[in-house]
């Protein structure tokens, strides 16, 4: 059992270096084979030949010590199903549902509205529920030194399950490991290269055209990650469920820079710029700095708050991240007017709190 426990540990803690989280409230019951098949008994939705079995309600993973690939039946039961129901947003879902007697069949298997639910990577729960165990059972194989193990066990996995490894392996690769896990609805916890390496995913050859990339917002593991870009491609926005990127045509950002927009100024005065030419992206911010209020910026900002108002459901897709501005608009007008320059929501909120 040493080496069990020590396979425990290693696998612990590479998913708190990698994830940032742990498993905190499931517990592992490992059972001889006579006490297997009397929980198969008990519990007639387990077949005494499975590997095991993960229960929600109780955050418990059942596994049979007879099995000959015991371990890779931890990580599946244990650390796949176990952080997906403690940590994840479908799982944490699926738990509230099964405590207040809900529909958890409906739930696993009926197939996802996007409108409804943003996290997941496959069309049904029970998919995202199984293929991330699946994938993390692999992965920690593989990590802690046990691949050959879930080699031969995959002879004895069924295809559907191989075919949902295969696609969370492709998803991983298009999305970065850490663009995975924030798809699936974990929390995110991460540094500047993280984010720059899902932008550069999802961007491929468009990042050529991009000038500069700024980390925003409040950066907690709970939040949207929000990216500020100018490029030369089209003004758009852009979200995933996790990932709210609200990117500007160069033309534009510097027509708007000139007239003080709020929505431009606030992401490069509080901003972390993560990927482009420090030095260019420096020299903007003093050039707004220094330029003097004009009427045109004053007048630009209140007809902005007219606008995003008057068109409030019916504004183009680009300008949704615009929408959240309308008061600040407001406020950053006036500000403006009396001669002094905000740039940021954070200096537009103290000024307007007093």
């Amino acid at each position: 059992m040493s080496t069990l426990d020590s396979l425990l540990q290693d696998a612990s803690s590479f998913v708190v270096s990698d994830f940032g989280f742990d498993i905190e409230q499931s517990k592992l019951k490992i059972y001889s084979f006579d006490d297997w098949r009397r929980f198969c008994e008990v519990n007639p939705f387990v077949h005494v030949f499975d590997f095991g079995v993960y229960v929600p309600v109780s955050y418990s993973a059942y596994v049979r010590t007879n099995s000959p690939f015991l371990i890779s039946d931890i990580f599946h039961e244990f650390f796949g199903h176990g952080l997906f129901v403690e940590h994840s947003q479908i799982g944490k879902r699926l738990t509230e549902i099964i405590q207040n007697n809900g529909d958890e069949k409906s739930f696993m298997f009926k197939k996802i509205n996007p409108q409804e639910q943003v996290f997941g990577i496959a069309d049904y729960n029970i998919h995202n529920y199984e293929g991330f165990a699946v994938w993390l059972e692999a992965l920690l194989c593989e990590e802690i030194g046990n691949k050959s193990v879930f080699e031969k066990k995959k002879q004895f996995i069924h295809n559907d399950y191989l075919v949902l490894l295969d696609y969370f392996n492709q998803a991983e690769e298009s999305l970065t490991r850490f663009g995975l896990i924030a798809q699936m609805g974990f929390p995110k916890y991460y540094d500047y290269n993280k984010v720059l390496n899902v932008f550069r995913k999802i961007y491929g050859s468009k990042i050529r055209n991009v000038d500069f990339v700024l980390l925003r917002g409040s950066q907690k593991p709970e939040s949207d990650i929000d990216l500020f870009v100018v490029s030369g491609n089209e003004s758009r926005n852009f979200f995933n469920g996790w990932l709210d990127i609200y990117e500007v045509n160069r033309n534009q950002f510097e027509d708007w820079a000139k007239k003080l927009d709020i929505s431009i100024t606030d992401p490069l005065f509080s901003g972390k710029l993560i990927y482009g030419d420090k030095n260019y992206f420096e020299k903007i911010k003093q050039q707004i700095q220094n330029q003097p209020i004009t009427r045109e910026a004053i007048n630009h900002n209140i007809s902005e708050v007219e606008r995003l108002r008057r068109y409030r459901t019916d504004v183009t897709h680009e300008e949704e991240s615009r929408k959240e501005y309308i008061e600040s608009f407001s406020q950053n007008a006036e500000q403006l007017s009396l001669g002094n320059k905000p740039l940021t929501l954070k200096k537009l909120q103290e000024i307007y709190a007093k």
